[in-house]
């Protein structure tokens, strides 16, 4: 039973340097409650990496009956990190427009989209840089009121099309809201990081998991342990653009008062910051995430090993029964 002990050691020692690794300096979203720090998180407050990306270390099936091999295997993990820089962005303005008829609407709306592509093309945006996305025509509807009863009636028309803008320097965007905002633009759905080709990239992080996994059999290999591998357990490879790293809080102390009164609460400011992937978390980082926010991708590797020296359960004679 000696190897089990190793075993079982070696993943506990896991599990104390994981928690050391917690004790980090942080801002002011330390002291926000856990509503205020909504996301995929731990109990320590760092952001969570996807559920398949592995807990446990090892399983072990026993047949408890005399004499018979004990089966044990170990599961061993890499985790690899990449921030990507970022080779240009996306930025995508939501449009709308209602009118009596439809095509007053349609007028409207295209007249806008009009504007918005002189001022961009001020900008040194290039006309294939803009594009336009059809979303939806529908009707809209209101209420008619008449003594004590509310007719609901077709009040018009709206069009919604969302106009993509692709453009090479952050700064740029700067300029870009604004000149959306004087043409009565001021829904900004999302900006999209666009980073080098993907694959290459996954090719690099999963060569740099083989070498880890090599690496950690080579300790075990050291602690008198030989594994013989079965088969790849789980792979994962996940790519992060930075709109999904961001992170809200609100920070302030506020007292209490008994129910009997009625309370008005002040408006408390709330606000978001970059919160990247925790590089700790992982076994190798290739390139360190920058100043600004980047793109990150993080590639999982688990294989299955059978511990081949097994262990035979032995079971003595019976002790006699004391009188």
């Amino acid at each position: 039973m000696r190897m089990k002990t190793i075993v079982w050691s070696l993943i506990l020692f896991g599990l104390v340097s994981s928690a050391l690794a917690f004790g980090q300096v942080a801002g002011n979203r330390a002291g926000a409650s856990p509503q205020q720090n909504p996301g995929q998180r731990d109990e320590s407050g760092k952001r969570r990496l996807p559920a398949n990306y592995g807990g446990a270390a090892a399983e072990q099936s026993v047949n408890e009956q005399p004499n018979l091999l004990v089966t044990t295997y170990q599961f061993i993990d890499a985790r690899v990190l990449v921030s990507l820089p970022s080779k240009g962005y996306v930025a995508v303005f939501g449009l709308n427009q209602e009118a009596d008829r439809l095509e007053e609407a349609n007028r409207k709306l295209q007249d806008q989209i009009s504007r918005l592509r002189q001022g961009l093309a001020a900008l040194g945006v290039r006309p294939e840089d803009i594009y336009v996305d059809f979303i939806t025509q529908t009707r809209t509807y209101d209420y008619q009121i008449k003594d004590n009863t509310a007719r609901e009636r077709l009040a018009g028309f709206q069009i919604k099309e969302n106009l993509a803008v692709r453009y090479p320097d952050q700064a740029l965007l700067d300029k870009i809201v604004p000149l959306a905002a004087q043409q009565g633009v001021y829904d900004l759905i999302r900006v999209e990081y666009q980073t080098e080709d993907l694959a290459p990239v996954r090719d690099r992080m999963a060569e740099e998991a083989r070498k880890i996994i090599r690496k950690k059999e080579q300790n075990y290999a050291a602690l008198g342990i030989k594994l013989t591998p079965v088969s790849v357990s789980a792979e994962s490879f996940d790519a992060f653009q930075p709109s999904d790293a961001y992170s809200s809080y609100r920070a302030f102390e506020t007292g209490g008062v008994d129910t009997d009164y009625r309370v008005i609460e002040r408006r408390k400011s709330s606000t978001l910051y970059f919160d990247p992937l925790d590089p700790g978390r992982f076994d190798a980082v290739l390139t360190p995430i920058a100043f600004e926010p980047q793109a990150q991708c993080a590639y999982y590797l688990r294989v299955k090993y059978l511990v081949t020296s097994h262990t035979t359960v032995l079971v003595g004679p019976a002790e006699a029964p004391e009188n």
